[in-house]
Parts: structure tokens; sequence; C-alpha cells
């Protein structure tokens, strides 16, 4: 009867074991169909994978820091340019209050305070923009208006 019991145990077993299929999970093989080689490759498959997305990761973060880099250089520059420009600006509020002083001139110099005043309140919106390109040439279009008016104000000033 003892026999009997462990040769149906041992045939229950070499049947349990020879239907199971081999797998690469130790979670899922269990003891008898786990293939430590399939194990193995899985491994290796994962750690090639991992390096894989480290590099990739790794070149984004050089790229961003490119980016980053060159934003800033581009602040810097509009930066430069804003106060270049309001610069400016001082020095024709200034020329314009002299000119405004001869009474002849005034009504000529008012007008020309009211075109820099326009110039200054499209300036203070300049900031509002988000993209450095359309700050620069928004900048630079102020310049020149900028530019005209003061030579406007120099033709006011000689005569």
């Amino acid at each position: 009867m003892r026999r009997a019991f462990f040769t149906a145990l041992g045939l229950m077993f070499l049947l349990g074991a020879s239907g199971c299929n081999m797998t690469d999970d130790p979670r899922q093989g269990g003891l008898f169909s786990y293939s430590s080689d399939k194990y193995e490759r899985r491994l290796q498959e994962r750690e090639a994978r991992l390096a894989s997305i480290e590099a990739e990761q790794a070149a984004e973060e050089r790229q961003s820091s490119s980016l980053s880099r060159d934003l800033t250089v581009k602040q810097k520059e509009v930066a430069k340019l804003k106060a270049s420009l309001n610069a400016e600006q001082k020095k024709i509020d200034s020329q314009l209050n002299r000119i405004k002083k001869d009474k002849s001139k005034a009504a000529q110099a008012a007008e020309l305070s009211r075109k820099n005043a326009a110039i200054k309140q499209e300036a203070a919106r300049i900031d509002a923009i988000d993209d450095n390109a359309a700050k620069k040439k928004e900048i630079q279009a102020l310049r020149k208006r900028l530019e005209e008016l003061k030579m406007e104000a120099d033709a006011l000033s000689r005569l």
C-alpha cells in the first residue's frame, strides 16, 4: 500500500513536471520548469534596454542643458538691447525737454514727445512677449522708430 502510494505520487509528479513549459521567470516557473539560461538571457536584455534608456536620457539632458544656455544667452542679448533702447529714450526725453523751453518750438516738441511716449508704451509691452526672437525683432523696430524720432528732434533743435 505504501509502495502504491509513493508510486502514484511519483507518477503525478512526473506528469505534472512534464506538462510544464520552461520559463525565464522564476516567479512563474516553479521548481522544475524554471530555466536559468532563459532567465540570464532575459536579464541581459533588460540590462541592455536599461543602458539604452540611460544613454537616451543623458543625450536629452545634454540637449536640455545646451538649450538652456542658448536661452540664457538670448535673454541677456534681449536685456542688453532693451537697456540700450531705454537709454536712447532718456536721451531723447532730455533733448525734447530742452527743445520745449523754446516757446516757438513747443508745439512741435510736444508732438515728438507724444511719439516718444507711444514708443515707450510699446517698449513696456515687450516683456509680455515670450519668444526672444520676436522680442529682439520688436526692439529693433522700436530702435528704428526711435532713431527717426531722434533725427526729427535733432532737426528741430537746429532750427
